[in-house]
Formats: C-alpha cells, sequence, structure tokens
C-alpha cells in the first residue's frame, strides 16, 4: 500500500509540472494578433524583476497611472499621453510611440523605432494589454481599459509573474481623477516637511514599512544557500 501512494505522488507530479510549464509558455508568449492600442489604458497591475522596486513604488508613491494613446496619420506610429498622479497631484509626459508586430518601440523626430522592444504578451483579459518593457528598469505591466480588472484577471497576471520569477505584482491606485488635479509642477512648495504632500507620503510609509521589511527579508533569503 504504501509503495502504491508513493506511485500515485509522483504520477500526480509528472502530470502537474508538464502542464504548467505549457501555462507558462503560453503566457510569456507574444500576442498572436496586434490589439487596436488607441484609447485610454489604466495601468492596473505590475510586476518587477527585484521585489525592491515596486515596493517601493507602491510604499512612497502608490500612483495612479493611464495612458492616452492617439494614433497619428502615419503607419503604426501614435502619440501617448501619459498622465501620473500623487498624493492628489499630477503631471504629464507625453512621447510618440511606434508600434507592430507585437513590438511597441518609442519613436524618434522621423518616426523610427528605438531602444528595446516593448512585448505583448499573451493574455485572458478581453479588454486588457499586458507589456514586458525593457529599460532602466525592466517590468510586467498589466493594462486595461477598465479601470479595475476582476479577482481572475489578476490571478493570471500574477501566474505571468511567477513565470518570469518576478515579484508578487503591485495593484497601483484606482484613483483616476486627472481632471481635478493640480500639477505637480506647480505645487513644489508643497513638498516642504510638514505640508500636504509630505505628511501624505509619511503616512503612507509608516503604514506600508512592513512591506520594506517583507521585502528585504524575501531578497536575504534569495541569496541564502540553500540546506541539503
Amino acid at each position: 500500500m504504501k509503495t502504491l501512494c508513493v506511485a500515485v505522488v509522483v504520477l500526480s507530479l509528472i502530470s502537474v509540472c508538464p502542464a504548467a510549464s505549457l501555462a507558462c509558455q503560453k503566457l510569456l508568449e507574444p500576442v498572436d494578433t496586434d490589439p487596436d492600442i488607441s484609447g485610454t489604458w489604466h495601468f492596473i497591475a505590475v510586476s518587477t524583476k527585484y521585489c525592491w522596486v515596486s515596493t517601493i513604488i507602491n510604499v512612497l508613491f502608490w500612483p495612479s497611472i493611464a495612458v492616452d494613446v492617439t494614433a497619428k496619420d502615419t503607419p503604426n506610429i501614435y502619440d501617448a499621453n501619459v498622465k501620473f498622479k500623487v498624493y492628489g497631484k499630477c503631471v504629464n509626459e507625453s512621447t510618440s510611440l511606434h508600434y507592430a508586430n507585437h513590438n511597441l518601440f518609442k519613436a524618434n523626430s522621423n518616426n523610427a523605432p528605438t531602444g528595446e522592444a516593448d512585448v505583448l504578451l499573451q493574455t485572458g483579459c478581453p479588454d486588457c494589454v499586458v507589456v514586458k518593457v525593457v529599460d532602466v528598469i525592466t517590468i510586467l505591466a498589466l493594462f486595461s481599459r477598465r479601470k479595475i480588472v476582476d479577482a481572475a484577471e489578476l490571478k493570471e497576471f500574477e501566474t505571468q509573474a511567477q513565470c518570469l520569477g518576478w515579484s508578487k505584482p503591485l495593484v497601483l491606485n484606482t484613483d483616476h481623477d486627472y481632471e481635478n488635479c493640480i500639477s505637480l509642477d506647480d505645487a513644489k512648495i508643497d513638498m516642504k516637511v510638514g505640508t500636504t504632500f509630505f505628511t501624505k507620503m509619511y503616512d503612507r510609509v509608516e503604514s506600508m514599512y512592513h512591506k520594506l521589511n517583507e521585502c528585504f527579508k524575501d531578497t536575504v533569503l534569495a541569496y541564502l544557500p540553500t540546506s541539503k
């Protein structure tokens, strides 16, 4: 009986591991068909190769981010207006994009692609895009036309991050009211100690400090030799 139990466990592991491997292989493939990227996209969640990157974003800022993408007359060229909101203050940045064959590049003044390609990966979410961004900081980003996605869609994105061996995704702030927002350029004085901006940041760090400890612990454990 004991031998039979061991055999059942081994067979179970053999059947589960290939299934998990196939799931990862599918989730990390580029999209089969390029979606229409025009319109407004809300930055839902992000995973990074090292947990401290997303943890610092979470603990210090917890931003809301949205991107308005507009197709230009030139094929494959788009204008992207990126909107950031942190503690009630906003900043906008614009850039030109070159998008074709599941690859997204920054476009130069001649509309030519530059730098490393950001790749659109597979997702089961019908109105989402998952982008693997290769830059100074490499990230996996989930965008949606909705401001909030459901638990199953977040779980799939978490699985993609796990397949890469990256950090557990951080869900960004869902406050996407960019109209009633003070420009950060006009609010520099608000950064002084004791002002509203600084106070909100301090309160956020105080309430989320345990996340820094968790990341530090996970980073140390990752570099410790495993016992045999």
